[in-house]
């Protein structure tokens, strides 16, 4: 075999790679120019993988979704409260946390709170819900004052599985110790987690997760003033992580297109005579939450009342005043149609009420609803 010496020579090893530009022919051995040519490829090899991966670590991650809206309360700050971008701005790092969406619902204190508007806010929850696939979860941030109401509202009315988280504050943004920014951006920890999936609504505050079936405000300006009595709460969040130790044991969504706002509340008290109860059907109410005596202690005064009562269609609801335990409703309270309250609150209790009226439910049902909680 004769060598043109005045050409480049390459190997049938090389020549393939000299054809695409990886490496350049060069004069003399074939074995030399392969071995250059696999060290040049390995080379190149290399470096694009190191590309890639700077590439991957370089580029950003999506957050999850999570809308707020805001209601107001001392979160936003009291008499001149924020709205929603207001409370936004108070926690920068949730830039990390995730991609905020803002609705502003009202901006009232929540001792102005009513069912039309908790109803109202429901309704929007699960609208949205329905509208994004990919929305993660919902922070709401709401007075203290019927925190509790709302939240337990929201969490039989809105049937998605994904976490809707309530945040609230003791002490406005204007004091130097506020709790609000903290709680907010705790909220949002919540909401972003998908750990926190079919655990429904929630309520944070103090750093813990409590159920909205359990959580009560138990002082008035304490910052660890909701508890769960009882129950406990669901978890914590410590820093950045979202940890949740329980789950509520079972949920009950009420079908309801609309509510019935006239539930009244009452609490017996020592030489309670039933007046008030009488006072309250005569005034239009469609439903009773009475908080009684003990284990179910009624005067027979106040039991004549409200068999009246329900001779005129008025769904009545027995719940102990001592706010644990349950109630036992006797022979002569069900021969009427009363219902028992269960281990629900009063609060808890005419939420459950105002839901079960508007969906047209009758006594049997809401015995049912209130058995499984």
């Amino acid at each position: 075999m004769s060598v043109n010496l005045l050409r480049p020579y390459t190997s049938s090893a090389v020549r393939p790679q000299a054809r695409y530009g990886i490496i350049t022919a060069l004069r003399g051995a074939g074995s030399m120019n392969t071995e250059r040519g696999r060290r040049s490829v390995a080379a190149l090899a290399a470096t694009l993988a190191l590309a890639a991966v700077g590439a991957t670590r370089s580029a950003p991650q999506t957050l999850p979704h999570v809308h707020l809206l805001a209601t107001g309360g001392t979160i936003s700050g009291g008499e001149q409260p924020l709205d929603a971008a207001g409370l936004k701005a108070l926690i920068p790092e949730v830039s990390q946390v995730a991609t905020v969406t803002l609705e502003d619902v009202t901006r009232i204190g929540s001792s102005r709170m009513t069912p039309e508007i908790q109803f109202r806010l429901a309704t929007r929850i699960t609208e949205l819900f329905a509208a994004d696939a990919e929305l993660a979860g919902i922070v709401v941030t709401h007075g203290t004052d019927t925190l509790e109401e709302t939240a337990f509202l929201v969490d039989l009315l809105v049937k998605d599985e994904r976490p809707v988280v309530f945040a609230a504050a003791q002490r406005p943004p204007r004091e130097t110790d506020t709790d609000g920014p903290r709680n907010l951006l705790n909220a949002f920890r919540i909401a972003a987690s998908p750990s926190v999936r079919a655990a429904g609504a929630m309520v944070t505050l103090n750093d813990e997760i409590h159920a909205a079936r359990d959580v009560r405000k138990t002082h008035a300006i304490a910052v660890e003033a909701f508890q769960s009595p009882w129950a406990g709460p669901l978890g914590y969040v410590d820093g950045s992580r979202v940890v949740l130790k329980r789950r509520p044991a079972v949920r009950v969504t009420i079908p309801a297109a609309a509510i019935e706002p006239k539930v009244d509340l009452i609490t017996l008290t020592a030489g309670s005579d039933g007046h008030l109860i009488q006072a309250a059907v005569d005034s239009g109410a469609k439903g009773l939450v009475v908080e009684v005596f003990g284990r179910g202690n009624v005067p027979p005064a106040v039991m004549d009342t409200v068999k009246a009562a329900r001779a005129r269609g008025v769904a009545v609801v027995f719940t102990t005043r001592t706010r644990g335990g349950r109630v036992e409703i006797d022979e002569t309270a069900h021969g009427i149609g009363v219902v028992s309250g269960g281990a629900l609150d009063g609060l808890k209790a005419r939420m459950l009420l105002i839901a079960a009226l508007g969906a047209k439910a009758d006594g049997a049902t809401i015995q049912k609803w209130i058995d499984q909680l």
